[in-house]
């Protein structure tokens, strides 16, 4: 029996091994190195860039899960071959992404509490900057506005505008004094002695949550100060007040996600993905009275062989895919 194409396929058994992707598996079922983990979200892999069922037993269970997928879509519900097959390859890289999806929300989280860290780091930064420059004597602020006051003044701000605020404020320090108070600003900037990459203080900008610097870009356009520490104290109110709120509680269930993206695949296919039961499960005995019971229906069957196929044994309870049929049926009703 063939499986659907697209790179899904059993493979023959490989006798050669790499044995030190297998000793540290960054997903036991992948044959991805643990190394991997910084790269593997980035480089977008897909379910077709693996070979599923490469070993014997893998090979067994991946070709009795499709016959079984194939069997639900095409003996059961009567849908054609080509249509069936077009459904399965879905629900296999449904299933792959579902293997990733742990891995993607760890890094997004991480990447997130990074930016908020980062935007806590730039305020404070900016705020004592404005001390340390309102400490300089009349003549050397002067020299710094004078400097700075055309990029300030810019109706368009953007990250160019402020990466040349901090250069020219680097450039003026060295000809201003006193001289210990310009060092003393200087070392703010540049941390480090005779370092030739931008400031942190740049990187920082350019790291924080994306939403929070467009709106604190757009409001310093609109409204330019006309001093430097006017300037950067208006730019650490802003930011504090436009920073993103922290995301609080449990995050959304990751299989609802993939319940979801096999729902909608059966929809497509004119299938009802719903629940099954069975009103004779428990029969009548002498003392007992019978009765029935929810059983696995042909949906959650499928979605189980689809997880199998990939390795997985998550199985899907009747409360997932009821909650999926409450967001489809509002999803229609909004329309």
């Amino acid at each position: 029996m063939h499986p659907p194409r697209g790179g899904f396929f059993v493979g023959r058994y490989q006798e050669t091994k790499n044995f030190v992707m297998n000793a540290s598996r960054l997903l036991s079922q992948f044959r991805i190195s643990a190394a991997m983990r910084p790269y593997v979200l980035r480089l977008r892999l897909r379910g077709t860039d693996f070979e599923f069922g490469s070993e014997p037993e893998q090979a067994v269970a991946y070709t009795k899960c499709i016959r079984e997928m194939r069997r639900i879509l095409v003996e059961k519900r009567r849908i054609t071959a080509i249509a069936a097959d077009r459904a399965i390859l879905k629900s296999l890289e449904a299933a792959y992404d579902f293997q990733l999806a742990h891995l993607r929300y760890w890094f997004l989280k991480t990447t997130e509490v990074q930016s908020h860290t980062t935007l806590d780091h730039l305020i404070r930064n900016l705020r004592e900057l404005r001390t340390r420059i309102g400490l300089l004597p009349p003549n050397s602020k002067g020299e710094l506005n004078k400097r700075v006051v055309g990029i300030i003044a810019r109706a368009q701000f953007d990250s160019e505008a402020f990466i040349g605020i901090v250069e020219t404020i680097t450039a003026v320090l060295p000809q201003i004094g006193p001289r210990r108070l310009a060092d003393d600003i200087l070392s703010l900037i540049r941390p480090e002695p005779g370092e030739t990459r931008r400031p942190p203080i740049i990187d920082q900008w350019e790291a924080m949550p994306g939403t929070t610097r467009v709106k604190v870009e757009a409001m310093l356009g609109a409204k330019p100060s006309r001093s430097l520490v006017g300037w950067l104290n208006n730019v650490a109110d802003l930011l504090e007040e436009e920073q993103p709120a922290r995301k609080r509680g449990a995050p959304r269930s990751i299989s609802r996600v993939f319940v979801s993206r096999i729902a909608t695949i059966w929809r497509t296919l004119g299938l009802n993905p719903g629940l099954a039961y069975d009103f004779f499960l428990h029969p009548a005995s002498d003392d007992r009275i019978g009765r029935g019971g929810r059983v696995e229906s042909g949906f959650q069957r499928y979605c189980r062989a689809a997880l199998n196929a990939v390795g997985d044994s998550t199985e899907i309870s009747a409360r997932q895919v009821v909650n999926i049929r409450r967001t489809l049926a509002s999803s229609i009703r909004m329309r």
